[in-house]
């Protein structure tokens, strides 16, 4: 029984983490004018795996833009921009990094 209820603390403390972290999230709408295929949402959402204060990251192919939920306490939109496009791909009006974009496969170029 002791088991049961502690698992249930457990998961409670999670959920009430989990609505706190999103009351402090910003939503920012990023256009995503050069990505080309699904390698290319890869390549973004991967570029934020290890960025602390980014909570979520949705890449749109067909619109060319994503969705970054972020905690602007830790992370700002003009960084956000800049970890884009070192991944090699323009954000907003922050463009590609030269070297990176041409490190990108074939698909991911806009010329590919």
């Amino acid at each position: 029984m002791k088991f049961k209820l502690n698992i249930l603390l457990i998961v409670i403390g999670f959920a009430l983490l989990n609505c706190s972290v999103s009351t402090n999230a910003e939503e920012a709408n990023i256009k995503l004018p050069t990505i080309m295929c699904g390698m290319c949402e890869t390549n973004i959402v991967d570029a934020f795996s290890n960025t602390d204060g980014v909570l979520k990251v949705k890449v749109d192919l067909e619109n060319k833009n994503g969705k970054v939920y972020f905690n602007p306490q830790k992370v700002s939109l003009a960084q956000i921009e800049t970890q884009i496009s070192i991944a090699g791909y323009q954000a907003n009006e922050t463009m590609a990094v030269k070297e990176a974009y041409n490190k990108l496969p074939r698909c991911c170029k806009v010329d590919g």
